[in-house]
């Protein structure tokens, strides 16, 4: 078992046992395949069994753990039948959350996913590059592009589809792929600005298989 940060008094203890747990998953500091130990756990965390518990409990419908019959709970793997599946309906979504957003977004909207891009970009190579300040950035212009749409539904299912590829980006994203995501990213920002849901929805659908065919040339399962 890693090291993890023992849990800070501020919000709920549960609340913060499922960040701290489900950020552990994401970067792969908690490895596909490993169990949990729910009692080691709360001694790291510093926490009692019952938040670790709540935590694990939504963990488990997010997929990002599972049951196994006879030996416990652990992370799930990465597959590719699984990355095809997330991608799948991440493509539907996104391309319903990019129509919204064309239709629907301010001019403040459009500065808003301008800073994001550049903030990616730095991320990429400016002189605080960092992999994981690039993947958060990634995060968030996808999230921007679903909040335009003030559809909550939308937000809320493509922020757990999009958290949960981020476990695949983690292990697959290099160097190389930063600037043809950089790239993709500025030409579905052009699209919305303009307005144009067709050619959003196409250079969306481009996107997601980029991903999805990175993603799948670098996992075994």
């Amino acid at each position: 078992m890693i090291n993890l940060p023992r849990i800070s008094t501020k919000g709920t203890l549960s609340e913060k046992t499922y960040d701290t747990l489900k950020n552990a998953i994401i970067g792969l500091d908690l490895k596909p395949g490993e169990l949990i130990n729910e009692e080691e756990l709360a001694e790291q965390l510093g926490v009692s069994r019952t938040p670790i518990r709540t935590a694990l409990n939504s963990l488990l419908h997010e997929e990002l753990i599972e049951l196994v019959p006879g030996k416990g709970t652990r992370i799930t793997y990465l597959s590719k039948k699984q990355i095809n599946d997330l991608l799948t309906v991440r493509e539907v979504l996104e391309c319903l959350s990019i129509q919204l957003a064309s239709e629907m977004r301010t001019e403040d909207d459009l500065e808003k996913i301008e800073y994001i891009i550049a903030q990616q970009e730095d991320a990429y190579k400016g002189i605080h590059k960092n992999h994981q300040t690039f993947l958060n950035y990634d995060y968030e212009f996808h999230m921007k592009i679903a909040e335009i749409t003030k559809n909550r539904y939308i937000e809320k299912q493509l922020s757990q589809l999009v958290n949960n590829c981020r476990r695949y980006l983690n292990a697959t994203t290099m160097d190389d792929s930063y600037i043809k995501v950089l790239n993709e990213h500025k030409d579905i920002f052009i699209q919305i600005k303009n307005q144009d849901k067709v050619n959003s929805q196409i250079c969306i659908k481009n996107h997601i298989n980029s991903i999805k065919l990175r993603m799948i040339e670098c996992i075994n399962n």
